[in-house]
């Protein structure tokens, strides 16, 4: 596929003419949405807000891209002296990420900081961000809890991506529903339906493959979008196509862990074991606390024990 030329700030501009009032944070958001980390951390830095809750907003989004830049230590030391819940959620969040074995002195403080989120300035901001902390820990039950007591769009993408992974497709539908009836050319609104698609297979893949080269053809290939794409291609047996789009990926960010998982998995259909097993002892040196890795050594184990029975 050929990727048209874009500008950022002219899907800005056409964004702006839909809307009865501008969103300031539109080229924030929407450069966080689609893997554009770099760019939406740049964009936050430079834009200047007058409203104090407009510049918070601005902060969580740039901070949330920091993490998935895998740059948790700076969150930690910058957020950590800032107060505010919304500080607070960021910088337990980023410690889960640095380290998962902290779970154990993480997750009791999530509570507290949930009780002062509800009386500050941004709650929809806290809970979403303590959201994501239940939801790494698997706790889905606390993930929704959380989601539910409050509506924006990224509450209820976050109970989408948590009822998918429950294989609850049936409600994860109803979520969706929820964020087309807020505004379903969202960005954010068209990845979970995507994601949705993904679930429901069948002819839903194509959509789906649809929405991800539309988003790219706007927005620029990112890693999140070319994933999306060679997923759906990985769904419908073309398999050299999605290798194609994961090498793109590769050159973007050599070690974007969905990247190298789906690589991993690509080279197996492939069979280019060689080529699996590197991609795989690539994801384990640059993430080694990824939770495909954990899934891997449960089944290698559970596989070890039923030989032992046999």
């Amino acid at each position: 596929m050929k990727v048209l030329k874009h500008s950022y700030y002219n899907e800005y501009k056409s964004y702006l003419s839909k809307m009865s009032g501008p969103d300031p944070l539109f080229l924030v958001k929407t450069l966080f949405y689609t893997g554009s980390y770099r760019k939406c951390i740049k964009e936050a830095q430079k834009l200047q807000v007058g409203d104090q809750l407009l510049a918070l907003d601005r902060d969580i989004y740039m901070y949330r891209a920091y993490l998935a830049e895998g740059k948790h230590g700076l969150v930690i030391d910058e957020c950590g002296s800032r107060h505010g819940p919304e500080f607070q959620a960021l910088t337990l969040l980023a410690r889960y990420l640095q380290d998962p074995s902290e779970k154990e002195s993480i997750i009791p403080t999530v509570g507290n900081v949930l009780n002062d989120g509800a009386a500050s300035v941004s709650p929809q901001a806290v809970a979403v961000l303590c959201a994501n902390i239940y939801l790494l820990s698997e706790d889905f039950d606390s993930t929704l809890r959380v989601t539910n007591t409050v509506s924006s769009l990224d509450a209820h993408a976050t109970s989408v991506q948590t009822l998918l992974q429950m294989n609850r497709v049936d409600l994860a539908k109803k979520e969706v529903k929820k964020m087309q009836d807020i505004d379903e050319d969202a960005t954010v609104s068209q990845l979970s339906l995507a994601a949705l698609n993904i679930a429901l297979g069948q002819d839903k893949i194509q959509e789906a493959f649809y929405i991800y080269q539309e988003l790219t053809e706007k927005f620029g290939p990112t890693p999140l979008l070319l994933n999306g794409q060679a997923t759906c291609y990985l769904l419908q047996g073309k398999h050299e196509m999605a290798e194609e789009l994961l090498q793109k990926s590769m050159d973007s960010d050599s070690n974007h862990p969905e990247t190298l998982i789906n690589l991993h998995v690509t080279s197996l259909f492939l069979g280019a074991k060689d080529s699996s097993k590197r991609y795989l002892s690539q994801l384990r040196n640059s993430t080694p606390n990824h939770p495909y890795l954990a899934y891997l050594s449960e089944c290698e184990l559970k596989f070890d024990e039923l030989c032992a029975k046999s």
